[in-house]
């Protein structure tokens, strides 16, 4: 139901768990390089000029592995810094171990992919591209496929670094999984929601309370309200402070007054009612 998402501590951790690293990691660059290569011929199967930009890290290391599985596929894959006549361009130029902004030659590599208007394909992330938080503090490659390994990172799920990626490929290079800190939720979260049968009422489908609010930012709480309304939640009961009440009752409109204490029983939230009895009249949303 979660799919993890891996920064770049959490990456490192699972490759020193890799038998025998750091000295078997050519095996994990060998294949890492290998998938991008037949990734690269999957999606691009007509390009026959590849070229590849590597920097100096391992990231580098696995675009030289994916040229060399190009070549001995009958492409042409040249390392260079100038994409210029090629059909594809991979980037293999910062892994997943960069943070910050590029330096002025690096910039003006990744300038030059990007000014090219060919297909790039990103080598575990986008150069530029802060792996753990999708931050981008300077010149970033716009990729149109990231082939990443093991598991997505975090900063290829979250803006700005999302809007580089392109489409995002997972490759299994033989890394043992394990929990991560961040996890997305996917499509199976809701096979688990129960439906609404025909029987059912607001009574028997669930309640809801929200809580929240205050001057100014009443829509928050009211919009989360309509939200689980349109989720098939049964009674939803939307509780903010009596200065948003006009507001909350004029965007929710079929709520009702109610005190806060009979909020706070019906809810068996007495924490909640503890904390906001001074604010006296809550909006009680009843749907």
């Amino acid at each position: 139901m979660h799919e993890p998402l891996y920064s770049v501590d959490e990456m490192r951790a699972a490759e020193a768990r890799y038998p025998g690293y750091p000295e078997t990691a050519p095996q994990l660059m060998e294949r890492a390089g290998r998938a991008v290569a037949d990734e690269c011929i999957r999606s691009f199967p007509e390009a026959r000029r590849f070229a590849v930009v590597c920097g100096g890290g391992s990231n580098g290391g696995d675009g030289r592995v994916a040229a060399d599985y190009l070549r001995q596929a009958g492409r042409d894959a040249t390392e260079t810094d100038d994409p210029a006549g090629a059909d594809v361009v991979v980037d293999a130029l910062f892994g997943t171990g960069f943070h910050g902004a590029p330096r002025p030659e690096a910039a003006a590599v990744i300038e030059r992919i990007n000014e090219a208007n060919l297909p790039v394909v990103s080598v575990d992330v986008p150069s530029g591209v802060n792996a753990s938080t999708g931050e981008i503090e300077g010149a970033a490659v716009e990729a149109d496929l990231t082939v990443t390994f093991h598991g997505a990172k975090v900063g290829l799920v979250v803006a700005p670094g999302r809007f580089h990626a392109g489409r995002v490929v997972v490759a299994q290079i033989g890394l043992e999984h394990a929990p991560t800190a961040v996890v997305r939720a996917t499509p199976g979260v809701l096979r688990r929601v129960p439906r609404r049968g025909a029987p059912d009422s607001k009574f028997t489908a669930g309640s809801l309370l929200v809580v929240g609010g205050s001057p100014g930012t009443t829509g928050a709480p009211v919009l989360t309200a309509s939200a689980a309304l349109r989720a098939d939640a049964g009674y939803v009961t939307l509780a903010v402070p009596s200065g948003c009440l006009t507001v909350a009752e004029t965007l929710a409109l079929e709520g009702i007054a109610a005190s806060i204490g009979s909020i706070g029983d019906a809810y068996d939230c007495q924490s909640v009612s503890a904390r906001s009895r001074n604010d006296g009249v809550v909006l009680a949303g009843v749907f």
